[in-house]
């Protein structure tokens, strides 16, 4: 290779690296200028929504409900008498109080079978059922005399199959319900 080529090699690298040089640093310009204006945008907009929220909780709706009723307006009776009468009623706003809902309001259902009896109803009667002994239900699939003493009659035998199957957990949901129903519990 002689020298001109060399010199034409070097010179036409040159100009290709300077073509994707001058390409790169202007994708990096246009992605500034959208990622400024995406930044722009996104604070303009904030500040709208933040100025409409705060707006929104300023605002106070009022309505005020006049009735006016006209008996007689310049009207005579028999005795010659001139009545006008007019009555506006003023409307009253007031604050609804949320409902509150108590603890007497919960029910809380346990689905178990007899083979957890003695492994799991333990744990639960000592730790968290004696917060809510009244709203806490157990539901089994068999009659055990010491677990009734024990949850004060919330177990609850639902005569169900004791598998885990789609027919038996039904079943059992079934007499949950039932049981929530009956107690008129929110």
């Amino acid at each position: 290779m002689n020298r001109t080529e060399e010199i034409f090699l070097l010179t036409e690298t040159k100009k290709m690296h300077f073509r994707h040089r001058k390409l790169f640093q202007t994708l990096t310009c246009v992605v500034l200028f959208l990622y400024s204006i995406l930044v722009l945008y996104h604070s303009f907009y904030k500040g709208v929504s933040n100025a409409q929220n705060d707006e929104a909780k300023s605002k106070v709706v009022v309505k005020k409900h006049v009735f006016e009723r006209t008996l007689a307006q310049e009207s005579s009776f028999n005795d010659g008498y001139s009545v006008s009468m007019s009555t506006e009623i003023p409307s009253a706003t007031a604050t609804v109080k949320p409902p509150t809902i108590t603890l007497d309001d919960v029910f809380i259902s346990v689905k178990t079978t007899r083979n957890y009896h003695n492994s799991r109803l333990p744990i639960i009667l000592k730790t968290w059922f004696q917060l809510a002994k009244k709203q806490t239900w157990f539901f089994t699939d068999s009659n055990d005399a010491d677990f009734q003493a024990r949850t004060n009659g919330h177990m609850i035998n639902t005569n169900c199959s004791s598998s885990h199957n789609r027919k038996a957990l039904c079943c059992k949901m079934s007499v949950e319900f039932d049981t929530f129903l009956n107690t008129d519990k929110k």
